[in-house]
C-alpha cells in the first residue's frame, strides 16, 4: 500500500451514476445485465482515454496489489490472477477490474497529491476510491436494471457480482428489496 494520497475533483453519486449510463450507451451496452468489464478494459477504455496501457502483470510483481492505475503514466495493470479471475466471470475480479476502469475514466489527469496531514479529511465525493467504487457499481449493475430486479440473489446472478455488492448496490439506490 502506497503512502501517497490523493483528492479527485468532486463527484457527485448521481455524476458517477450519470457517467456509467453514458459509457454503457456509448458501446450499446445500456440494457445488457451481464456487462463484459475484461472486454471493455481491454478494447473500450483506449477509446476513452487517450495514451491509456492496460496491462497484465506477474503476480509477483504486484504483490497484493489486485490493480493500479497510474494518473500520470497512464498505465492500467492488473495481476494476472485478478485477470484470468475476471476472464472466469468471478465477481470480485470483475468489480477490481471495473474499478480500476473507474480511476482510468475520471482521475487519469486529474488527481491532486495531498500531504499527509489533510488526508484523514478527504470527502467522499473528493474520493477517489470511494469514486471508483461508486463507478464500478454503477457499470456493472445499472440503476436503471438493478430497479427490475426483485432480489439481491438475482442481482448477483444477472450481474455477475457478489452477494456483499448486490446488498450494497440495494442500499445505494434505497430499493426496497433483501
Amino acid at each position: 500500500m502506497s503512502d501517497i494520497v490523493f483528492e479527485a475533483p468532486p463527484r457527485s453519486g448521481e455524476n458517477i451514476e450519470d457517467l456509467a449510463d453514458a459509457i454503457r450507451k456509448m458501446f450499446g451496452l445500456e440494457d445488457e445485465t451481464f456487462f463484459p468489464i475484461v472486454e471493455f478494459a481491454e478494447k473500450g477504455l483506449p477509446h476513452l482515454v487517450d495514451g491509456l496501457i492496460f496491462d497484465v502483470v506477474d503476480s509477483a510483481e504486484m504483490q497484493d496489489r489486485m490493480g493500479a492505475v497510474n494518473p500520470l503514466t497512464r498505465q492500467f495493470l492488473i495481476r494476472e490472477d485478478v485477470y484470468d479471475g475476471a476472464v472466469a466471470q468471478m465477481p470480485r475480479h470483475r468489480f477490481t477490474i471495473a474499478h480500476e476502469s473507474g480511476h482510468a475514466v475520471m482521475h487519469i489527469g486529474t488527481l491532486n497529491r495531498l500531504n499527509s496531514i489533510s488526508a484523514g479529511r478527504i470527502a467522499a465525493f473528493r474520493d477517489p476510491e470511494w469514486q471508483a467504487n461508486r463507478f464500478a457499481a454503477a457499470i456493472l449493475m445499472p440503476r436503471h436494471l438493478v430497479r427490475r430486479c426483485n432480489s439481491s440473489d438475482e442481482i448477483t446472478r444477472q450481474f455477475g457480482v457478489s452477494k456483499e455488492s448486490a446488498m450494497l448496490r440495494i442500499r445505494t439506490l434505497k430499493l426496497n428489496i433483501n
